[in-house]
Order: C-alpha cells, then sequence, then structure tokens
C-alpha cells in the first residue's frame, strides 16, 4: 500500500484521522517496532490509549513539534481501530504564547482604558503610549512564534513522514468504506 495520510496544511496543527484493521495489540506493537527504529531521531512513549512522540533533546529547538496519537476502538464498527493524530508544539510552549497574548490584551484594555479615559478628561496622557507599545509586543510575538514555527519545519516534515511509514506498515484507510 502506497498511499500517504491527507493533512491539509501543516501550518497550524496539523491533524488526520484515519482507521485500520488491526488490533489495539497489533498497532501498538507495530508504533514501538517503529519508534526503536528511528529512537536515533525520535523519542517518547506507547502505551494502549496513547502514543507521544518527540524529537530527541540533541536535536531540539524552542518550537520543536511532537506527535501525539490517540489509539481507539470504534464503537459503530468494532473491526477497525481509530488513530487520530495532531503535531504541534510542547505544551509549555502553548502555554508561554497564550500567556503573552494575554497579557498584551490586558495592557491594552487596563491602560488603554486608563490612557483614554485620562487624555479625555486632562488632555494629555502619558499612559496612550502603552496602546502601540502593546500592539507591538503582540506583533513582536506572533514574529516569534513564526520564527519559531522556520525553524522547526524540518522536524514536522519528519514527523509527518513517520506516520506515512508507520501507517503504510498498518494499512490504513481515509474512512471505513474502503475494504
Amino acid at each position: 500500500m502506497n498511499q500517504k495520510v491527507h493533512i491539509k496544511s501543516l501550518l497550524s496543527r496539523p491533524r488526520f484521522k484515519v482507521f485500520t484493521k488491526l488490533s489495539k495489540e497489533e498497532f501498538v506493537h507495530l508504533l514501538k517496532t517503529e519508534l526503536e527504529k528511528k529512537s536515533g531521531e525520535f523519542g517518547g512513549y506507547v502505551n494502549q490509549e496513547v502514543a507521544m512522540i518527540r524529537v530527541r533533546k540533541d536535536k531540539d529547538k524552542y518550537w520543536h513539534p511532537q506527535l501525539q496519537i490517540r489509539i481507539e476502538e470504534d464503537e459503530d464498527h468494532p473491526d477497525y481501530l481509530v488513530v487520530r493524530g495532531i503535531i504541534s508544539p510542547k505544551p509549555a510552549v502553548w502555554t508561554l504564547f497564550a500567556f503573552l497574548y494575554g497579557l498584551c490584551g490586558a495592557i491594552i484594555i487596563t491602560l488603554g482604558t486608563y490612557s483614554i479615559s485620562e487624555y479625555i478628561v486632562q488632555g494629555s496622557s502619558y499612559w496612550i503610549w502603552s496602546i502601540p507599545f502593546s500592539i507591538l509586543l503582540a506583533l513582536g510575538i506572533y514574529l516569534a512564534s513564526l520564527y519559531g514555527h522556520h525553524l522547526a519545519k524540518f522536524q514536522l516534515g519528519r514527523l509527518y513522514h513517520f506516520v506515512n511509514e508507520l501507517l503504510r506498515c498498518a494499512e490504513f484507510y481515509e474512512n471505513q468504506k474502503q475494504d
């Protein structure tokens, strides 16, 4: 079988959902075997429900991606196994950037409201500079995230290639009607 997993875009947290006729134990064994083959490049863990594949620490960038795979039995079709995956940065990175964007929003709302009120009442306000400052800060954070994504582009491609090699061995289907 020479098909590839269809992912619309590798830009923002690419996801996939495929079906296979392997049992859960067979798929977990296959996943562990593929991870051992690529142990020089990837690390992680695999259990009966979830797998987490990460880039090795020596190849680590601050935005390096990780592959999360959920392994579920399909309740409607018991002979199929549902494999869902998402490639995304580490949760700590998402949390940091969400915090920084929230901080920019808080600066705009609180100091912006104060500075505009002071400007209306007194005719001038030094706090008015908090609005362009927070906009520039948000732009800087956005540019840092784009740069981090650019640094991790190769690793993102490698994880996508790992998914395709893994699922090629599992004979996957994009939907359950393909037998």
